[in-house]
């Protein structure tokens, strides 16, 4: 009978016994029976231990910089109302999270290069680009979302609303909703005769509200200018950017034609730290990811040939 060969090029030749018996030595070789491999060992458990402690620090920096941003810069709230601005902690979450990668790939060299044996090597290879070729795919397409203009915006108009305003009827909207990622920019008015819209932050409507109060809405209205409504025109009122969570109202003055209602338009605009920053850190995620992809192709392939793993 043919001898086995030890060679690793012959192993798809090999008989089922001779497959058997590679792959018990390759299992008996890879205990630490000489200097050289049990210091890969021992080299190898302390870049894992000094990764899973790099990795605590961070998440408990997260955390921190969560509560941050969140609760004391960001000025959530639970009650009257929930608001919990998410905005810029997703920014940070992002590059947090960027530069867990970049220090992943620098771990996963030094666990290949201190591996035990060429399956081994093959294995964290492998695994790596499948990852890799996920966090691209996923990171890429949110980039696409928030990056490019046709997308954004019609993710921007599906959430517009419109509505009717009339002396009776007071609409009410938040300058943005409760996670402060999309905000409303402007209200688009239009009316079929000349009347009078004001926009109104609600405590102010409260406060006046009654009889006689259209003088003291028309005083206190945040459109000092944008506020006559004219037949087949349309007239935009700019939100004020007040970078906190405010409730507004939109008053109808209809002393020139009375019982003449209008139409609004509420447009929202996604957080510009949301489209603009993370939109790039996204795209360096990507840019990582394929530039990681393509270092560890030709690595996956060379220990490939002796790997047991296919």
């Amino acid at each position: 009978m043919r001898p086995c060969s030890s060679s690793a090029d012959d192993w798809q030749s090999l008989r089922p016994d001779c497959k058997t018996i590679y792959q018990v030595l390759v299992i008996l070789t890879a205990v630490p029976s000489s200097g050289r491999v049990l210091e890969d060992s021992i080299r190898l458990s302390r870049i894992r231990r000094i990764k899973l402690s790099l990795y605590t620090i961070q998440a408990v920096m997260l955390i921190a910089l969560a509560f941050l941003l969140i609760f004391v810069l960001g000025n959530a709230s639970i009650s009257p109302v929930l608001f919990l601005p998410l905005n810029s902690f997703i920014a940070v979450m992002v590059l947090l999270l960027l530069i867990l990668c970049l220090e992943s790939f620098f771990f996963r060299i030094l666990e290949i290069k201190f591996a035990r044996s060429s399956s081994a090597r093959h294995l964290m290879a492998k695994n790596s680009i499948k990852r890799s070729v996920i966090i691209a795919i996923v990171t890429g397409l949110f980039a696409m979302m928030l990056a490019v203009p046709s997308i954004r915006g019609g993710i921007e108009n599906y959430g517009n609303t419109t509505t009717e305003v009339s002396p009776a009827d007071v609409p009410a909207f938040y300058s943005s909703d409760v996670f402060a990622l999309i905000s409303v920019v402007e209200v688009h008015t239009t009316a079929p005769k000349n009347v009078q819209v004001y926009l109104l932050e609600d405590s102010v409507y409260r406060q006046y509200s009654g009889n006689g109060s259209m003088a003291a809405y028309y005083t206190f209205r945040l459109n000092t200018n944008d506020f006559e409504v004219t037949p087949d025109s349309t007239t935009t009122i700019t939100v004020p950017n007040s970078g906190s969570y405010v409730k507004y109202r939109l008053v109808l003055n209809d002393m020139q034609n009375p019982g003449t209602s209008a139409t609004i338009v509420i447009e929202k605009q996604m957080s510009s730290t949301f489209t603009g920053i993370v939109s790039l850190l996204l795209i360096a995620f990507l840019v990582a990811n394929i530039a990681w992809v393509a270092y560890l192709i030709p690595i996956e392939r060379k220990y490939s040939v002796g790997s047991i793993y296919k």
